[in-house]
Protein backbone atom coordinates (compact mmCIF):
# COMPACT_ATOMS: atom_id res chain seq x y z
CA UNK A 1 0.00 0.00 0.00
CA UNK A 2 1.43 3.35 -1.01
CA UNK A 3 1.29 5.86 1.84
CA UNK A 4 1.69 9.53 2.51
CA UNK A 5 5.46 9.76 2.91
CA UNK A 6 5.93 12.04 5.86
CA UNK A 7 6.52 11.89 9.60
CA UNK A 8 4.20 9.85 11.80
CA UNK A 9 3.46 9.40 15.49
CA UNK A 10 4.37 6.32 17.53
CA UNK A 11 2.17 5.05 20.35
CA UNK A 12 3.47 2.41 22.76
CA UNK A 13 0.96 0.66 25.02
CA UNK A 14 2.13 -0.75 28.33
CA UNK A 15 -0.96 -2.50 29.71
CA UNK A 16 0.04 -3.34 33.27
CA UNK A 17 -1.36 -1.64 36.38
CA UNK A 18 -1.01 -2.06 40.11
CA UNK A 19 -4.82 -2.04 40.39
CA UNK A 20 -7.83 -1.55 38.13
CA UNK A 21 -9.81 1.66 38.66
CA UNK A 22 -13.62 1.15 38.63
CA UNK A 23 -14.15 3.73 35.86
CA UNK A 24 -11.40 2.46 33.54
CA UNK A 25 -12.26 0.76 30.26
CA UNK A 26 -8.74 0.90 28.84
CA UNK A 27 -6.84 -2.28 28.01
CA UNK A 28 -5.12 -2.56 31.40
CA UNK A 29 -4.28 -5.68 33.39
CA UNK A 30 -3.31 -6.46 36.97
CA UNK A 31 -0.91 -9.42 37.17
CA UNK A 32 1.06 -11.04 40.02
CA UNK A 33 4.36 -10.15 38.36
CA UNK A 34 4.83 -7.77 35.42
CA UNK A 35 6.78 -9.56 32.61
CA UNK A 36 8.76 -6.42 31.80
CA UNK A 37 11.62 -8.09 29.92
CA UNK A 38 9.39 -10.33 27.80
CA UNK A 39 6.98 -7.51 27.00
CA UNK A 40 9.82 -5.16 26.05
CA UNK A 41 11.22 -7.88 23.78
CA UNK A 42 7.82 -8.09 22.10
CA UNK A 43 7.59 -4.30 21.61
CA UNK A 44 11.03 -4.25 20.00
CA UNK A 45 10.11 -7.24 17.84
CA UNK A 46 6.90 -5.63 16.60
CA UNK A 47 8.72 -2.35 15.91
CA UNK A 48 11.31 -4.19 13.82
CA UNK A 49 8.62 -6.02 11.87
CA UNK A 50 6.64 -2.85 11.12
CA UNK A 51 9.80 -0.94 10.17
CA UNK A 52 10.33 -3.38 7.31
CA UNK A 53 6.96 -2.63 5.70
CA UNK A 54 6.56 -0.15 2.85
CA UNK A 55 3.95 1.98 4.64
CA UNK A 56 6.48 2.96 7.36
CA UNK A 57 9.81 2.66 5.55
CA UNK A 58 11.98 5.80 5.36
CA UNK A 59 9.61 7.81 7.53
CA UNK A 60 10.66 9.73 10.65
CA UNK A 61 8.88 9.80 14.00
CA UNK A 62 7.46 13.17 15.05
CA UNK A 63 6.01 12.23 18.46
CA UNK A 64 6.13 9.24 20.81
CA UNK A 65 3.61 8.48 23.56
CA UNK A 66 3.99 5.73 26.17
CA UNK A 67 0.46 5.09 27.46
CA UNK A 68 -1.29 2.47 29.48
CA UNK A 69 -1.90 0.98 31.87
CA UNK A 70 0.92 2.44 33.90
CA UNK A 71 4.07 2.90 31.78
CA UNK A 72 5.96 4.23 34.81
CA UNK A 73 5.98 0.68 36.21
CA UNK A 74 8.71 -0.03 33.63
CA UNK A 75 12.34 0.82 34.33
CA UNK A 76 14.07 3.56 32.34
CA UNK A 77 16.33 0.90 30.84
CA UNK A 78 13.36 -0.78 29.14
CA UNK A 79 12.03 2.52 27.82
CA UNK A 80 15.52 3.42 26.59
CA UNK A 81 15.82 0.14 24.72
CA UNK A 82 12.69 0.80 22.66
CA UNK A 83 13.59 4.43 21.98
CA UNK A 84 17.08 3.45 20.83
CA UNK A 85 15.64 0.88 18.42
CA UNK A 86 13.05 3.37 17.14
CA UNK A 87 15.81 5.92 16.52
CA UNK A 88 17.84 3.32 14.64
CA UNK A 89 14.97 2.05 12.49
CA UNK A 90 13.15 5.34 11.79
CA UNK A 91 14.90 8.35 13.26
CA UNK A 92 13.28 11.16 15.21
CA UNK A 93 12.53 14.67 14.06
CA UNK A 94 14.82 17.15 15.79
CA UNK A 95 12.07 18.48 18.07
CA UNK A 96 10.33 15.12 18.62
CA UNK A 97 7.92 15.19 21.58
CA UNK A 98 8.34 12.03 23.71
CA UNK A 99 5.74 11.59 26.45
CA UNK A 100 5.45 9.01 29.21
CA UNK A 101 2.36 8.60 31.37
CA UNK A 102 3.12 8.18 35.07
CA UNK A 103 1.09 7.49 38.17
CA UNK A 104 1.98 9.12 41.50
CA UNK A 105 3.59 6.59 43.79
CA UNK A 106 5.42 4.86 40.91
CA UNK A 107 8.10 7.51 40.31
CA UNK A 108 10.94 8.91 42.35
CA UNK A 109 13.78 11.33 41.49
CA UNK A 110 16.13 8.56 40.33
CA UNK A 111 13.55 6.99 38.02
CA UNK A 112 12.52 10.36 36.58
CA UNK A 113 16.15 11.28 35.90
CA UNK A 114 16.51 7.93 34.15
CA UNK A 115 13.51 8.67 31.94
CA UNK A 116 14.89 12.12 31.19
CA UNK A 117 18.31 10.72 30.29
CA UNK A 118 16.88 8.12 27.89
CA UNK A 119 14.95 10.71 25.88
CA UNK A 120 11.59 11.29 27.57
CA UNK A 121 10.98 15.04 27.43
CA UNK A 122 7.35 15.21 28.61
CA UNK A 123 5.64 13.57 31.61
CA UNK A 124 1.86 13.15 31.90
CA UNK A 125 0.93 12.61 35.55
CA UNK A 126 -2.42 11.05 36.47
CA UNK A 127 -3.39 12.98 39.59
CA UNK A 128 -7.20 12.81 39.04
CA UNK A 129 -7.89 14.61 42.36
CA UNK A 130 -6.22 15.96 45.49
CA UNK A 131 -9.22 15.04 47.69
CA UNK A 132 -8.65 11.85 49.73
CA UNK A 133 -12.36 11.03 49.64
CA UNK A 134 -12.56 11.31 45.85
CA UNK A 135 -9.33 9.37 45.33
CA UNK A 136 -10.78 6.48 47.33
CA UNK A 137 -14.05 6.63 45.39
CA UNK A 138 -12.14 6.58 42.08
CA UNK A 139 -10.13 3.56 43.21
CA UNK A 140 -6.82 5.38 43.03
CA UNK A 141 -4.06 3.79 45.09
CA UNK A 142 -1.97 6.96 45.49
CA UNK A 143 -2.50 9.74 47.99
CA UNK A 144 -2.71 13.48 47.39
CA UNK A 145 0.63 13.84 49.17
CA UNK A 146 2.25 11.37 46.76
CA UNK A 147 0.94 13.39 43.82
CA UNK A 148 2.42 16.60 45.23
CA UNK A 149 5.72 14.83 45.85
CA UNK A 150 5.72 13.44 42.31
CA UNK A 151 5.08 16.89 40.85
CA UNK A 152 7.96 18.30 42.85
CA UNK A 153 10.18 15.46 41.61
CA UNK A 154 9.13 16.12 38.00
CA UNK A 155 10.16 19.75 38.31
CA UNK A 156 13.48 18.97 39.99
CA UNK A 157 14.28 16.33 37.37
CA UNK A 158 14.35 18.97 34.65
CA UNK A 159 11.01 18.40 32.92
CA UNK A 160 9.92 21.79 31.65
CA UNK A 161 7.10 20.14 29.72
CA UNK A 162 4.65 18.13 31.80
CA UNK A 163 0.91 17.58 32.02
CA UNK A 164 -1.50 16.91 34.86
CA UNK A 165 -4.78 14.96 34.62
CA UNK A 166 -7.84 15.79 36.71
CA UNK A 167 -11.26 14.13 36.77
CA UNK A 168 -14.36 16.16 37.60
CA UNK A 169 -18.13 15.64 37.82
CA UNK A 170 -17.52 12.75 40.20
CA UNK A 171 -20.72 11.65 42.01
CA UNK A 172 -20.95 13.64 45.22
CA UNK A 173 -18.20 16.07 44.26
CA UNK A 174 -18.79 19.67 45.28
CA UNK A 175 -17.77 22.87 43.54
CA UNK A 176 -15.61 23.67 46.57
CA UNK A 177 -13.71 20.40 46.12
CA UNK A 178 -13.15 21.21 42.45
CA UNK A 179 -11.88 24.67 43.38
CA UNK A 180 -9.44 23.07 45.83
CA UNK A 181 -8.20 20.60 43.17
CA UNK A 182 -7.63 23.43 40.71
CA UNK A 183 -5.87 25.57 43.30
CA UNK A 184 -3.42 22.80 44.23
CA UNK A 185 -2.83 21.75 40.62
CA UNK A 186 -2.13 25.32 39.49
CA UNK A 187 0.29 25.90 42.38
CA UNK A 188 2.73 23.67 40.46
CA UNK A 189 2.41 25.84 37.33
CA UNK A 190 1.74 22.98 34.87
CA UNK A 191 2.17 24.02 31.23
CA UNK A 192 -0.59 21.54 30.28
CA UNK A 193 -3.63 20.23 32.13
CA UNK A 194 -6.31 17.75 31.06
CA UNK A 195 -9.69 17.94 32.82
CA UNK A 196 -11.95 14.98 32.01
CA UNK A 197 -15.55 14.74 33.15
CA UNK A 198 -16.17 11.30 34.61
CA UNK A 199 -17.92 9.14 32.05
CA UNK A 200 -19.46 5.80 32.98
CA UNK A 201 -18.29 3.28 30.38
CA UNK A 202 -20.13 0.04 29.70
CA UNK A 203 -18.48 -3.02 31.21
CA UNK A 204 -16.84 -1.16 34.09
CA UNK A 205 -17.68 -1.63 37.81
CA UNK A 206 -19.09 1.90 37.85
CA UNK A 207 -21.47 0.96 35.02
CA UNK A 208 -22.73 -2.01 37.03
CA UNK A 209 -23.18 0.23 40.08
CA UNK A 210 -25.12 2.72 37.95
CA UNK A 211 -27.36 0.01 36.51
CA UNK A 212 -28.09 -1.26 40.03
CA UNK A 213 -29.06 2.22 41.19
CA UNK A 214 -26.17 2.47 43.63
CA UNK A 215 -24.42 5.26 41.74
CA UNK A 216 -26.00 8.64 41.09
CA UNK A 217 -24.20 10.92 38.58
CA UNK A 218 -24.08 14.65 39.07
CA UNK A 219 -26.84 16.63 37.38
CA UNK A 220 -26.23 18.29 34.03
CA UNK A 221 -26.36 21.80 35.51
CA UNK A 222 -23.76 20.90 38.13
CA UNK A 223 -21.48 19.39 35.48
CA UNK A 224 -21.79 22.48 33.26
CA UNK A 225 -21.03 24.74 36.22
CA UNK A 226 -17.89 22.72 36.93
CA UNK A 227 -16.80 22.85 33.29
CA UNK A 228 -17.25 26.62 33.28
CA UNK A 229 -15.27 26.96 36.50
CA UNK A 230 -12.41 24.90 35.06
CA UNK A 231 -12.20 27.02 31.91
CA UNK A 232 -12.33 30.22 33.96
CA UNK A 233 -9.66 29.23 36.51
CA UNK A 234 -7.30 27.73 33.96
CA UNK A 235 -7.73 30.70 31.63
CA UNK A 236 -6.82 33.07 34.46
CA UNK A 237 -3.65 30.98 34.95
CA UNK A 238 -2.68 31.27 31.27
CA UNK A 239 -3.85 27.78 30.26
CA UNK A 240 -6.01 28.13 27.16
CA UNK A 241 -8.56 25.56 26.06
CA UNK A 242 -7.40 24.07 22.76
CA UNK A 243 -9.49 20.87 22.86
CA UNK A 244 -12.66 19.83 24.65
CA UNK A 245 -10.80 18.48 27.70
CA UNK A 246 -7.31 19.96 27.28
CA UNK A 247 -5.70 23.25 28.26
CA UNK A 248 -2.17 24.50 27.70
CA UNK A 249 0.08 27.49 27.66
CA UNK A 250 0.79 28.53 24.05
CA UNK A 251 3.36 26.15 22.59
CA UNK A 252 2.72 23.36 25.14
CA UNK A 253 -0.23 21.66 23.44
CA UNK A 254 0.11 17.87 23.17
CA UNK A 255 1.51 17.46 19.66
CA UNK A 256 0.97 13.71 19.80
CA UNK A 257 -2.77 14.08 20.42
CA UNK A 258 -3.01 16.90 17.89
CA UNK A 259 -1.79 14.45 15.27
CA UNK A 260 -4.72 12.14 16.13
CA UNK A 261 -7.27 14.96 16.04
CA UNK A 262 -5.93 16.25 12.71
CA UNK A 263 -6.14 12.84 11.03
CA UNK A 264 -2.42 12.07 10.84
CA UNK A 265 -0.76 8.66 10.57
CA UNK A 266 0.21 6.79 13.71
CA UNK A 267 1.73 3.41 14.49
CA UNK A 268 0.64 1.64 17.66
CA UNK A 269 2.81 -0.97 19.35
CA UNK A 270 1.74 -3.22 22.19
CA UNK A 271 -1.27 -5.20 23.39
CA UNK A 272 -4.50 -3.66 22.11
CA UNK A 273 -2.75 -0.73 20.40
CA UNK A 274 -4.42 0.84 17.34
CA UNK A 275 -2.76 2.17 14.17
CA UNK A 276 -3.79 4.22 11.16
CA UNK A 277 -2.11 4.86 7.80
CA UNK A 278 -3.53 6.80 4.87
CA UNK A 279 -3.57 5.25 1.42
CA UNK A 280 -1.51 8.03 -0.12
CA UNK A 281 -0.74 11.71 -0.02
CA UNK A 282 -3.74 12.54 -2.22
CA UNK A 283 -6.11 9.79 -1.10
CA UNK A 284 -8.70 10.53 1.58
CA UNK A 285 -9.14 6.94 2.78
CA UNK A 286 -6.90 4.80 4.89
CA UNK A 287 -6.52 1.62 6.89
CA UNK A 288 -6.87 0.97 10.61
CA UNK A 289 -5.76 -2.09 12.52
CA UNK A 290 -5.53 -3.11 16.15
CA UNK A 291 -3.50 -5.62 18.10
CA UNK A 292 -4.37 -8.61 20.22
CA UNK A 293 -5.58 -7.26 23.59
CA UNK A 294 -4.26 -10.04 25.82
CA UNK A 295 -0.67 -9.15 26.84
CA UNK A 296 0.33 -12.81 27.10
CA UNK A 297 -1.10 -13.63 23.69
CA UNK A 298 0.46 -10.47 22.23
CA UNK A 299 3.90 -11.58 23.42
CA UNK A 300 3.36 -15.05 21.93
CA UNK A 301 2.19 -13.79 18.55
CA UNK A 302 5.05 -11.33 18.13
CA UNK A 303 7.51 -14.07 19.02
CA UNK A 304 5.93 -16.26 16.33
CA UNK A 305 5.68 -13.78 13.44
CA UNK A 306 6.67 -10.27 14.50
CA UNK A 307 3.06 -9.11 14.25
CA UNK A 308 0.01 -9.30 16.54
CA UNK A 309 -2.83 -7.65 14.58
CA UNK A 310 -6.26 -8.90 15.65
CA UNK A 311 -8.32 -7.00 13.11
CA UNK A 312 -8.22 -4.43 10.33
CA UNK A 313 -10.65 -2.22 8.44
CA UNK A 314 -10.49 0.00 5.40
CA UNK A 315 -11.76 3.55 5.78
CA UNK A 316 -13.45 4.71 2.58
CA UNK A 317 -13.46 8.46 1.75
CA UNK A 318 -16.97 9.04 3.12
CA UNK A 319 -16.21 7.38 6.43
CA UNK A 320 -12.81 9.05 6.59
CA UNK A 321 -14.46 12.44 6.08
CA UNK A 322 -16.81 11.83 8.99
CA UNK A 323 -13.93 10.75 11.22
CA UNK A 324 -11.93 13.81 10.21
CA UNK A 325 -14.81 16.11 11.19
CA UNK A 326 -15.45 14.19 14.42
CA UNK A 327 -11.84 14.60 15.50
CA UNK A 328 -11.29 18.12 14.18
CA UNK A 329 -14.33 19.59 15.91
CA UNK A 330 -12.85 18.55 19.25
CA UNK A 331 -10.30 21.32 18.73
CA UNK A 332 -11.07 24.90 19.71
CA UNK A 333 -9.58 26.00 16.39
CA UNK A 334 -11.97 23.72 14.53
CA UNK A 335 -11.45 22.57 10.94
CA UNK A 336 -10.02 24.34 7.93
CA UNK A 337 -12.67 24.28 5.20
CA UNK A 338 -9.97 24.60 2.53
CA UNK A 339 -7.96 21.69 3.94
CA UNK A 340 -11.09 19.55 4.11
CA UNK A 341 -11.97 20.27 0.48
CA UNK A 342 -8.42 19.55 -0.66
CA UNK A 343 -8.37 16.21 1.14
CA UNK A 344 -11.88 14.95 0.41
CA UNK A 345 -12.98 16.89 -2.66
CA UNK A 346 -16.17 18.03 -0.93
CA UNK A 347 -17.55 21.15 0.69
CA UNK A 348 -17.66 20.45 4.43
CA UNK A 349 -20.75 22.60 4.93
CA UNK A 350 -22.58 20.29 2.51
CA UNK A 351 -21.37 17.06 4.11
CA UNK A 352 -24.23 16.98 6.58
CA UNK A 353 -27.46 18.90 5.93
CA UNK A 354 -27.67 19.56 9.69
CA UNK A 355 -24.56 21.77 9.76
CA UNK A 356 -26.29 24.98 8.57
CA UNK A 357 -29.05 24.33 11.12
CA UNK A 358 -26.47 23.86 13.89
CA UNK A 359 -24.84 27.15 12.86
CA UNK A 360 -28.21 28.90 13.00
CA UNK A 361 -28.89 27.35 16.42
CA UNK A 362 -25.59 28.65 17.77
CA UNK A 363 -23.83 25.29 18.20
CA UNK A 364 -21.29 25.96 15.43
CA UNK A 365 -19.79 28.99 13.76
CA UNK A 366 -17.74 29.79 10.69
CA UNK A 367 -14.97 32.33 11.07
CA UNK A 368 -12.83 32.92 8.02
CA UNK A 369 -11.73 29.52 6.75
CA UNK A 370 -12.66 27.57 9.87
CA UNK A 371 -15.71 25.72 11.16
CA UNK A 372 -15.75 25.18 14.92
CA UNK A 373 -18.00 24.50 17.86
CA UNK A 374 -19.19 27.46 19.86
CA UNK A 375 -19.07 27.51 23.64
CA UNK A 376 -22.68 26.30 23.58
CA UNK A 377 -21.78 23.58 21.11
CA UNK A 378 -18.98 22.29 23.33
CA UNK A 379 -21.54 21.60 26.04
CA UNK A 380 -23.51 19.25 23.76
CA UNK A 381 -20.58 18.02 21.67
CA UNK A 382 -21.32 14.31 22.10
CA UNK A 383 -24.87 14.79 20.82
CA UNK A 384 -23.49 16.45 17.68
CA UNK A 385 -20.65 13.97 17.16
CA UNK A 386 -22.94 10.95 16.78
CA UNK A 387 -23.98 12.34 13.39
CA UNK A 388 -20.44 11.83 12.07
CA UNK A 389 -19.85 8.27 13.24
Amino acid sequence: MATAQGPFSLYVHIPYCGSKCPYCDFNSHVVPAVPEAAYTDALVGELDARAGLEEWRDRAIQTVFFGGGTPSLFRPQSIARLLERAAARFGFLRDCEITLEANPGTVDPEKLRGYRNCGINRISLGAQSFQPRLLRFLGRTHTAEETEQALAHVERSGFENFSLDLIYAVPGQTLEELDSDLRVALSFRPPHLSAYNLTIEEGTPFHRELAAGRLRPLGEEEEIEMADRIEQRLGEAGLLRYEISNYARPGFESRHNLNYWRGGDYLGLGAGAHSFARDGAHNAGGRRWWNEKSPARYIERVAESGFAAAGTEESDPEKAAGEFVLSGLRLSAGISLTAFSARFGKNLLELRPEIPDWIDAGFMEVEGDRLRLTRRGLMVANSLFVHFV
